[in-house]
């Protein structure tokens, strides 16, 4: 055969959907390999590339394109459109070079009848100008409308990426944010504290993190680039970092700023600062009421005395008044004890619905996303026969054409449709049995945690802790809030069936468990609101 029928083939896939599918990847093939067939062209190569891919993933493999084609001798080059090719002027610059080194080389684009080789018309030159121009505005719109996006959320305090380890994604009111992963959060912390211990560095905590069973988000050991990432990462500290740019973060900190400080420290070959020796619950949780600004903390005698920085000009001129530590400590206890169930058996009712109803929201949206990809897979093998149709000659390529587009419009619906399927349900609930089981937890054991364990409690629990003058006032978060409620009602029923001054006789004592069975029973309506 002619070295000069010698061809290479590109197909990029327009979602990552596709690209799972492999629908997009395998029509393009096929479209363009007939097309090289009815040329008489040898396809010596088929190169892809996911368009989802990172922008260095995409620069390799269209660099290991032009080397194939410059070292092989490669005479034409076959792609589906010139979105599918380039999208920007320095890659088309490239292929104008390739092709004006040799008359004989060509390229085609074959959805829009376009040959474009060194000699061409100028009107086919004028079309390949238009189509590139074309994409590159596809690209900037598309990026102007990202940037407005991502703009917006940075302004609201979120960042509009995947959180890292430690954190994970829900839906609140309507809105994806960042909170505090519990299978992860703790091994995130243990991280920074290891790191900061003498004789430790990136590959030994690595080696421990993989020890534990920490993973990356696609199940795989941590590697140290990994580790040193998330070391860097001011994510951590309640700060969003996004195209080198960093802004106010609305996320739950979850590792101290101290520890953060040294940790950077530490990696950038600083002598670490010596820490912080008194490390107190309440610190960062607890605000000023007139300014809004965090509570510090100093040790006085033995105790710990809260009170307001006074950078604002209203909190300076106001009467200044210290708040003891012990003093908050006994209205959080108390708001804890609200929350604290009496009934055991209803608690235990409460978390096996809400485990059974994230089983079932699984199992449903497995069942859903079966069915699509059968329907999906069903319009691919009905396509392959229309294009064996086309080849045969039992319909046109009229007919081809429109039937196709029909079924890329339908197979694009349902991708599109399994795509945006909703797993918040299922972290909702998951979060839900978290959050219940937590403050069940928290009301019984605070006194016995450490202070970081009870900061957790408390940004996990609490809206709010805000200090006035001498004053405290505090604010269970609206989950937190609802279990208070429920206890609340709970305790109200059950303790008109109890008395602790009188000692009953068997068929009395019967007769109040009925009773309080009854009044159980009474309950469970009320607290399937969780």
């Amino acid at each position: 055969m002619d070295k000069k029928s010698r061809a290479v083939i590109l197909a990029r896939v327009s979602s990552k959907s596709q690209e799972d599918e492999g629908y997009s990847l395998d029509s393009q093939v096929k479209l363009l390999t007939g097309y090289c067939a009815n040329k008489g062209f040898a396809v010596e190569k088929i190169f892809k590339i996911a368009e989802t891919a990172s922008k260095e993933q995409s620069r390799k493999i269209f660099k290991e394109l032009l080397t194939y084609m410059n070292k092989n001798a490669i005479y034409h080059l076959a792609v589906e459109k010139t979105d599918r090719l380039t999208r920007n002027m320095k890659d088309a610059v490239a292929i104008d070079d390739w092709l004006s080194k040799d008359a004989d080389r060509m390229l085609h684009l074959v959805k829009e009848n376009i040959q474009l080789h060194k000699e061409s018309k100028s009107d086919v030159k004028f079309m390949w100008n238009i189509h590139l121009a074309v994409a590159k505005k596809y690209t900037d719109n598309l990026r102007e409308e990202a940037m407005k996006g991502w703009a917006e959320k940075l302004a609201q305090g979120w960042l509009p990426a995947v959180p890292p380890v430690g954190y994970m994604t829900v839906t609140d009111h309507g809105k994806r944010i960042h909170v505090p992963n519990p299978a992860t959060i703790n091994s995130v912390r243990a991280m920074f504290e290891l790191y900061l211990k003498p004789g430790q560095s990136i590959e030994s905590v690595a080696a421990k993190m993989r020890e534990i069973g920490l993973t990356t988000r696609n199940g795989r050991p941590i590697p140290e680039s990994h580790v040193h990432k998330i070391l860097l990462n001011p994510f951590y500290i309640g700060i969003n970092r996004f195209n080198g740019q960093e802004y106010p973060g609305a996320q739950t900190p979850i590792v101290r700023r101290e520890v953060w400080e040294a940790v950077q420290d530490k990696l950038h070959g600083k002598r670490p600062k010596k820490q912080v020796r008194h490390n107190v619950s309440l610190k960062g949780v607890v605000t000023c009421a007139t300014c809004g600004s965090q509570v510090s903390w100093q040790l006085q005698k033995g105790r710990y005395y809260g009170a307001c920085q006074r950078r604002d000009e209203r909190c300076k001129n106001r009467k200044y008044k210290y708040i003891r530590e012990d003093v908050v400590q006994e209205i959080v206890k108390q708001e804890l004890e609200r929350l604290l169930c009496p009934s055991k058996s209803i608690l235990e009712w409460v978390v096996d619905s809400m485990r059974s109803d994230v089983e079932k929201a699984a199992d449903n949206r497995a069942e859903v996303e079966q069915n699509t990809k059968t329907r999906i897979e069903r319009i691919k093998s009905m396509d392959e026969a229309l294009y064996d149709d086309k080849l045969a000659g039992v319909i046109t390529q009229e007919r081809y054409e429109s039937k196709h587009e029909s079924f890329m419009s339908e197979i694009e619906t349902l991708e599109l449709a399994m795509a945006s399927f909703d797993s918040t349900v299922t972290e909702r609930k998951r979060r839900g049995i978290y959050i219940l089981e937590l403050s069940q937890r928290a009301a019984k054991y605070y006194d016995e945690k450490d202070d970081d364990e009870k900061r957790q409690i408390l940004i996990e629990l609490f809206e709010n802790i805000v200090f006035k003058n001498d004053a405290v006032s505090v604010s269970l978060k609206d989950r937190a809030e609802l279990i208070a409620k429920y206890s609340s009602k709970t305790r109200e029923l059950l303790g008109t069936q109890k008395s602790n001054d009188r000692t009953f006789t068997n068929s009395e004592n019967n007769r109040g468990q009925n009773n309080e069975k009854s009044a159980e029973n009474a309950l469970y309506p009320l607290w399937q609101g969780m």
